[in-house]
């Protein structure tokens, strides 16, 4: 099919009308990135079937299925341990102003924790508060904890207090974006948990264990961009085993850090243009974990504030490079802190998303092309290359592995 006649039956297919959203920060892209949507794609329900929530059981209810749903949640929505999705698919969430997912009282191992998304595929959240009781070191549950799940993207949340963690990521997980996610801690910890710890604020565990590599190993591929460790965080920021992970243009301020990346068994990780601000963050920006005797691993740091360029690969691990793998940008990390932590625009629920509102970008495929992706070119409707993608419709066409083709068009709101 020539250039002409694709763009011909794009806009047949279907006509869009750009909703403007002002308050996007400039480096906003409103989409999935990375690995979200790297040898597939993160859709979530594209804004179709819209439903409104105020109850977590309504919730629950909502994303139940593999239909397409897009799921707004409005107000508080409380619960006194945490819940279970299994096996759901096509969803999209959004949190109205103010909405949350909220446990904060149960501080003990069995009422801990508020969501778990098990075995679940092509999920979007966005512009949601996690609200739980405080760390406490008593093997308790996250407030959000994934597992077994492929293409997600996490946006715009605010994880506050995770008893065990905030957000933690696990058992076979893959194709993950997390971006312009806000973490902290606001509660004080509580010592004499059967765990040990005194101080178990540990954010973000990417990876269960160094045992688990029948689950994890070529999995838990997953793409930081934006995020902003904040107040409080302890550790694990994130801790990562075995996946190829990405942070870039992520920033780290919490004062109490005993460290920031942890480079875990069979992990690669990719730290760019990431702003350490804290002394605290400063002096430890990477770690190895002292619970992983096995430093089989690999880490490149480039181009940050904070921590300086290195290159380390242990026991002969491959190094990740993101560029290998997929397309994107980094903007100058002298930026990466005012940008990130702006209280209107930046990381944490900052969307001023309305009911019923079709918020994020929205990507449809016209043909699918078998393989792995080769090269990706981005054109606008008069058929002119663009660098990246720009506001309005984007024509994606993706070259794959074994000579196929698989075009995209992609509105970019």
């Amino acid at each position: 099919m020539n250039f002409r006649r694709l763009l011909t039956c794009v806009m047949v297919y279907t006509l869009y009308t750009s909703t403007s959203h002002a308050q996007l920060a400039e480096y906003d892209e409103n989409r999935p990135v990375g690995w979200a949507v790297t040898d597939g794609m993160t859709t979530g329900s594209n804004d179709e079937n819209p439903v409104t929530v105020t109850t977590m059981s309504e919730f629950v209810k909502a994303m139940a299925g593999t239909e397409k749903r897009t799921i707004y949640v409005k107000g508080e929505l409380t619960t006194s341990k945490q819940v279970s999705v299994s096996g759901a698919a096509n969803k999209t969430v959004y949190g109205l102003p103010g909405a949350s997912l909220t446990n904060t009282e149960g501080r003990e191992s069995s009422t801990s924790g508020i969501l778990a998304l098990k075995d679940c595929k092509n999920i979007i959240l966005r512009n949601l508060t996690f609200k739980g009781a405080g760390a406490y070191d008593v093997d308790g549950n996250d407030n959000l904890t994934v597992t077994g799940t492929d293409y997600l993207w996490v946006d715009h949340c605010d994880f506050q207090d995770g008893v065990d963690g905030n957000f933690d990521c696990t058992n076979g997980c893959d194709h993950v974006a997390v971006t312009w996610c806000r973490f902290r801690y606001l509660i004080d910890p509580k010592a004499g948990g059967s765990g040990g710890s005194s101080d178990h604020r540990f954010s973000n565990l990417w990876g269960s264990g160094d045992n688990k590599e029948d689950l994890d190993g070529g999995k838990l591929k997953t793409t930081f961009a934006n995020c902003w460790w904040d107040d409080g965080c302890k550790d694990r920021m994130a801790r990562v085993r075995f996946g190829k992970v990405h942070f870039v243009n992520c920033l780290y301020s919490s004062n109490n850090a005993s460290g920031c990346v942890g480079v875990g068994y069979k992990a690669a990780i990719y730290v760019e243009n990431c702003a350490f601000t804290s002394s605290a963050t400063k002096k430890k920006p990477w770690k190895y974990p002292s619970d992983s005797g096995k430093k089989t691993s690999s880490f490149v740091f480039t181009g940050c504030v904070g921590a300086e360029d290195q290159k380390t690969s242990n026991g002969s691990w491959d190094y990740f490079i993101p560029s290998e793998y997929y397309e994107y940008s980094a903007y100058d990390v002298n930026d990466v802190e005012k940008v990130v932590s702006n209280e209107e625009t930046g990381a944490g629920p900052t969307l001023k998303i309305k009911e019923g509102d079709k918020f994020t970008t929205s990507v449809t495929t016209l043909t699918t092309g078998k393989g792995d992706v080769v090269e990706t070119h981005i054109y606008d409707l008069t058929g002119r290359r663009r660098a990246s993608m720009g506001k309005g419709m984007n024509i994606i066409r993706q070259e794959m592995s074994d000579g196929s083709v698989r075009i995209m068009k992609v509105m970019r709101r």
